[in-house]
Order: C-alpha cells, then sequence, then structure tokens
C-alpha cells in the first residue's frame, strides 16, 4: 500500500450525492395514493451494514479524531492521517505545486528514525497493509494518506500510526529523494493537465472566485528549483497538530483506538509561529455569465444546464440531514427517469443529473448530455427539459416510480455496504467531520426512508424542484470541437436554447 502514491487535485466529475439543504417532509394529499415498503432482510448483510456510533473528538494539542466500528468484508481496518492545508497554502513566492511534493516524498524519504533508509515506510509498512494502487492524495484544501491493513491486530494499527506520526513530523528530505521525486511530480502534472484544465474552465464558468478557479493546480513550476529549505519550511508550517486528522475504520474497538492515537500524537507540539488559516476565496455569483463555451480539440462533447447557489451550512440535526439527503436521492431519481424517457434509445449515462455541495463554496444542481455528435439536440433538451420541470413539474407517476426507485437504491446499497472498503469509508468520514456534517449509514438512511418517502407527495417534490430551481443563478455550457467552426458560439446557443422553450416563458438571461 505504500509503494505508490497518485495526487488527486480537486477537478472531481464524479456524479455523487452530497448532503444539501434540509427538506421538509409534508404529508401525502388525499389525491396521493399511499404507498407500503416492505424490504427483505438478511441478518448477515444487515450486521454488516450497521455502524456503531462514530467516536469522535480532539487530543489537548488540536489533533483531530474519529473511529468508525463497523463489520464488514476486510480482514483489517482503513487508517486515514488527514493534513488541512493544500494548493490553497502555497501563499508564499517559491511554493506553487510543493505541497503535492511533499506528498510524494512521504514514500520516498528517510526519516528521523532510519536516517540511511529512503523506504523505511515502505519496508514497515508493506506487510502490514494490502495492495493499493494509491496510498496518498493533494487537494487545493487537503493532503490525505491511507492504507489498508492486513488484520485488525493493535500490534500492527501501533506500528503503521507509529508511522504516521513519522510522516507528520520526522521527514528528512535528503536531497536525492528530493530530486527524484521532483522530476516525478512534474510528469504526473504534465499528463493530468487536460483533463485540470476541462474542469477548471468548468469551475471558472459556474463558480467564478472560487479555489478551484483562482488556484492553478496542476503549476508545478516551482517544484524543479525549490530549495531543500524551502520546501522543509512549508512541511514545518503545514503539518502541524491543529491541522492533523487521523481516521480510523473497521470492527474495532474505539477506546483501544483512542489510546493508541494518544500514545503516537499526543506528545506532538506545534513548532513555529501560531498557525493561520489561509483565506478561502468564495465564488462570485455576480460574475457567472448566462452561457459559457469549450471548443478544446481533445476536449468533451457534452451540454450542461447548471444553477448556481452558494453552498448551504450542513442541517442543523442528523434527522434532517437524513431528509435532505433522500430529496434529493428522490428529486435526482425523478429527474433522471424524466431524461431518460426523452432518450429512450440512448446509451445509460448519456443524460443525468446530479446535486452537489462542493468543495468551491457553491451548490450545483445540474442537467447533462454526454452527446456523441451534434450539440444542438442536446441543448435544446435540456433546456425542454428544464423548463418543462420548473413551470409544470413531475406527475404523480412519476412521482411514485421514483419514490420506489429510492427504496431500491437504499436497499441495494445497505445489502452490499459490507463490499465498501474500510479507507474509502475512511475518506467519507474525514470529509463529513470537516465539513461539520455526520456520516450516515445505508441501513440508517432505509429505516428513515421507509418512513419519510411514502409522505413525500406530487405537489411537495414539485414545490422543492422549483425551489432548488428558482434559488440560484443559471448557466448554460457547451463543450465540443464542433464549435471552432461556428461564429458566434454563445450567440448559436441563445438561440438554440430560446427555439426550443419558445412560448413557454423560459428564456436565456441577459
Amino acid at each position: 500500500m505504500w509503494s505508490k502514491t497518485v495526487s488527486k487535485v480537486p477537478f472531481r466529475l464524479a456524479f455523487i450525492v452530497l448532503v444539501a439543504a434540509a427538506a421538509s417532509a409534508t404529508q401525502a394529499d388525499k389525491g396521493d395514493s399511499p404507498i407500503t415498503f416492505r424490504v427483505k432482510t438478511n441478518p448477515t448483510l444487515a450486521a454488516k451494514a450497521n455502524w456503531q456510533p462514530v467516536t469522535s473528538g480532539r487530543l489537548d494539542n488540536g489533533v483531530r479524531f474519529a473511529i468508525l466500528p463497523r463489520q464488514g468484508d476486510e480482514p483489517g481496518v482503513g487508517l486515514l492521517m488527514r493534513n488541512e492545508g493544500g494548493f490553497i497554502a502555497e501563499r508564499r513566492p517559491g511554493e506553487r505545486g510543493l505541497t503535492h511534493l511533499i506528498e510524494h516524498l512521504v514514500f520516498d524519504s528517510p526519516t528521523l528514525r532510519a536516517p540511511n533508509d529512503r523506504h523505511h515506510l515502505q519496508t514497515i509498512g508493506l506487510p502490514l497493509t494490502l495492495p493499493a494502487a494509491t496510498a496518498g492524495t493533494t487537494s487545493w484544501r487537503e493532503s490525505n494518506y491511507f492504507v489498508s491493513t492486513k488484520t485488525t491486530r493493535s500490534a500492527d494499527l501501533d506500528v503503521l500510526l507509529r508511522l504516521f506520526r513519522e510522516v507528520a513530523t520526522d521527514l528528512t528530505f535528503r536531497a536525492d529523494a528530493v530530486d527524484e521525486q521532483r522530476a516525478d511530480v512534474v510528469r504526473e502534472m504534465a499528463g493530468r493537465k487536460l483533463g485540470n484544465d476541462i474542469y477548471a474552465s468548468y469551475i471558472g464558468a459556474v463558480a467564478p472566485g472560487s479555489p478551484t478557479d483562482v488556484i492553478d493546480a496542476q503549476n508545478s513550476d516551482d517544484v524543479p528549483r525549490a530549495s531543500i529549505a524551502m520546501i522543509r519550511d512549508l512541511y514545518r508550517r503545514l503539518y502541524q497538530p491543529e491541522s492533523m486528522m487521523i481516521v480510523i475504520v473497521g470492527n474495532v474497538d474505539p477506546v483501544d483506538m483512542k489510546a493508541l492515537i494518544r500514545k503516537h500524537f499526543g506528545d506532538w507540539k506545534h513548532v513555529g509561529p501560531p498557525t493561520t488559516p489561509v483565506p478561502v476565496p468564495g465564488f462570485q455569483s455576480d460574475r457567472i455569465a448566462p452561457i459559457s463555451v469549450s471548443a478544446m480539440s481533445q476536449g468533451r462533447r457534452t451540454a450542461l444546464m447548471t444553477v448556481v447557489t452558494p453552498a448551504p451550512p450542513p442541517p442543523a440535526t442528523r434527522r434532517r440531514q437524513i431528509d435532505a439527503m433522500l430529496m434529493e436521492m428522490l428529486a435526482i431519481r425523478a429527474v433522471d427517469n424524466r431524461l431518460t424517457t426523452a432518450q429512450p434509445d440512448a446509451p445509460r449515462g448519456k443524460t443525468g443529473v446530479y446535486i452537489e455541495n462542493g468543495e468551491q463554496g457553491h451548490r450545483l444542481v445540474m442537467l447533462w448530455d454526454n452527446f456523441a455528435d451534434a450539440w444542438q439536440p442536446a441543448i435544446a433538451g435540456l433546456a425542454r427539459t428544464a423548463c418543462a420541470l420548473r413551470t409544470v413539474g413531475f406527475s404523480a407517476a412519476e412521482w411514485d416510480i421514483a419514490r420506489r426507485d429510492v427504496i431500491q437504491d437504499v436497499t441495494r446499497l445497505t445489502a452490499d455496504m459490507g463490499k465498501a472498503p474500510n479507507v474509502e469509508l475512511a475518506k467519507d468520514l474525514s470529509h463529513a467531520l470537516a465539513d461539520g456534517r455526520a456520516l450516515i449509514s445505508p441501513s440508517e438512511l432505509l429505516q428513515r426512508a421507509q418512513l419519510l418517502l411514502p409522505t413525500i407527495n406530487t405537489d411537495a417534490g414539485n414545490r422543492w424542484w422549483r425551489q432548488q430551481w428558482g434559488a440560484g443563478v443559471e448557466h448554460i455550457r457547451v463543450e465540443s470541437p464542433a464549435l471552432t467552426q461556428v461564429a458566434d458560439p454563445t450567440a448559436a446557443i441563445r438561440r438554440s436554447v430560446d427555439g426550443a422553450t419558445a412560448g413557454t416563458g423560459c428564456v436565456v438571461r441577459e
């Protein structure tokens, strides 16, 4: 697990559902038929889906921790160490790309304990962990290090947490290791440049002024020439107790795990001047244009209709968080079914919808169409769907199907939860803790879904969707190399959308 590291910049296009604003449940009107859901459960599968309560807190020195005891199919546990301060912390001249370089050096640097061994962490860690493609990531806001262990033995976890502590405080940055990893970082980011540019262009359109818009995260120009002293200075500035989080997920005793965390991290003292939080720029909604275009020759072919609002704070209670998640899942299913019905012969995944509270401080509600040929039918179809949903809404039949689909989805998720890797849950838990959210288990989600979803009637669903779509700034985007042949692509997109929605009152804003 310690043998390879891949840095993940925050350009993620996974269509995932994150927690959004709380949604209130409305009792079904007399016109809606009551729905009863009956789900058979397998006791063994249910045991693997049920999680014990998360134990979380801070040590006296500021180190955060979270422990999630749960059963699963893995023989061991997932360990994760998260350090706040990624690309956005590279605020001094000459530091561009150095957080990423430090992440690489974690796996190829001697430590104070083994000053002559560049592979100390691998030598000790590999026999205790399972192979994996990645063991480290860096985004604009944090670096993560994670392993999946072969057993749940406290002695093994003790050794690995000691290695995590060495990562946090004891790297020596020997010159030969630094020089080798400089070249590796530059090669890696060059290979990621196209995808990063494509996503950064999109974020620049829908969330101008946000971190991904203003931070050129694939820029590693300073990596080849930064002095070891500068690299070490950034390491010591960022790797401090109050910036660190330890997460453990698996079949463990939380009392024992907390004791191990305290053993290895409790005596860590802050070094240097007080940590100053780096201001995070927020997106500027008044700079969002109605239409944007990307015509990269190697780019995507996709049409997007997006509504952007500031990300709301997490719901105040766990119950409201669960209700918000279910309401989003319900709406996503209803819209996705509408898009699929409009193109019944299209391949699976050609069209879809997702809702995300992004790391950029914004909330996105997006409809997409990944077309293969002409862009005009794709954006026209999305415009018609978005307009119809905003003005007419869902039918009772559509809402009924969506409710049943969500129950089936969550039931499958619950049944498969034992297969979920501990380390992936550790990542989810770390993000939730950093964002002030709870991590909801599928079984808890299913239990609430069976009670809540039958009460969400068609009127309530339509009202919720209109509130979401009407609360923000609408943005239309088309990405296609064919747009290089269009004299005024923005005007052409406007004509296509306005023509598709003529007479409905839905027009592209000026």
